[in-house]
């Protein structure tokens, strides 16, 4: 018999982005992209996922992950991105990022998705991982709208 499947959060934030999604994908293939996460370093990597450490509320020092990241792919529709982390500190996550063109009024646009997918956990809650997704995002887009305005 296995034992039960711990409580799972799932949340889902969104963005719309003044950049098309081929250029905003390529921001997310660089190393550096990891650093869009607020309060995240890259710290190192082993066997092709990176390690990092991260500064959250309500720990006093930074929590320690492994982050597993596929490039973008391309898709019929959009670019995906998905990726997973797991530490001693942290509940393990899954996420995928979907990256859409949509028409805007002054040249193309982005409409991203990112669905998280986590371990219920009382050191990364649901209201915390939900604040760091739509930090994302918003550090996203604007990295994308300041190097697409600056072409």
């Amino acid at each position: 018999m296995q034992a039960p499947r711990a409580p799972r959060l799932h949340i889902r934030a969104d963005r719309r982005i003044a950049a098309d999604p081929t250029s905003t994908a390529l921001l997310l293939a660089a190393p550096a992209a990891l650093e869009l996460w607020p309060g995240l370093r890259r710290v190192g990597a082993v066997d092709g996922r990176v390690l990092v450490e991260a500064d959250l509320p309500q720990q006093r020092e930074p929590a320690t992950a492994s982050v597993r990241v596929t490039a973008p792919r391309r898709t019929p529709t959009a670019y995906v991105v998905d990726f997973a982390w797991s530490g001693p500190s942290l509940p393990e996550t899954e996420g995928e990022l979907t990256l859409r063109y949509a028409p805007g009024e002054h040249g193309p646009a982005t409409t991203a998705l990112l669905d998280l997918d986590s371990a219920e956990a009382e050191l990364l809650p649901m209201a915390v991982l939900t604040a760091l997704a739509e930090e994302f995002l918003d550090n996203l887009a604007r990295l994308a709208e300041s190097r697409s305005s600056a072409a």
